[in-house]
């Protein structure tokens, strides 16, 4: 097995343990919204307070994304690209261009992980302990996320912007 194709696999196997982390902390996310919900339900019974559901509600939602994770990823391709499979690469066997495929799963991998830690920082801005940014932070980790994942479709976009075609 050649390099090029020894490193790919490598990444391939890293994408399968980010989505086993992504499910980890889906089911956390979720069993800790549920929770925190039930603490606000018992709250509100016993005195009139100001907290509000939105945290634990916001956290569910981030949880349930985390565990149905290539299938949001793969809605969110079709929504911004139109298809909702990334490009493959047409290079050569040999030289620099071999190195060009495990370079571009590289990357996926990063853009997946970027997508996971945007769904994560989103899950904390519902809280009232949130630093103020955070939903600007977990916006661009999201976006850049989902660029990432379809590198070849984000470097032609920005080379039809550019005009460098």
């Amino acid at each position: 097995m050649s390099e090029p194709s020894a490193l790919t696999n490598n990444f391939i196997i890293m994408s399968y343990i980010l989505h086993t982390v992504a499910v980890v902390i889906g089911v956390s996310l979720t069993l800790g919204g549920v929770f925190q919900l039930k603490k606000h339900a018992e709250q509100r019974s016993m005195m009139s307070t100001q907290h509000s559901a939105a945290g634990p509600i916001l956290m569910i939602i981030c949880g349930g994304t985390l565990l149905i994770l290539p299938a949001f990823i793969d809605a969110t391709l079709l929504a911004f690209w139109g298809h909702k499979s990334p490009l493959t690469y047409d290079g050569g066997p040999t030289g620099y261009s071999a190195m060009v495929p495990p370079i571009l799963v590289f990357v996926r991998v990063i853009g997946v992980g970027a997508f996971i830690r945007g769904i994560v920082l989103l899950s904390k801005c519902g809280s009232q302990q949130s630093q103020p940014g955070t939903l600007g932070k977990a916006l661009v980790h999201i976006i850049a996320g989902i660029l990432c994942v379809h590198i070849l479709g984000t470097i032609d976009l920005l080379q039809n912007i550019m005009g460098l075609t």
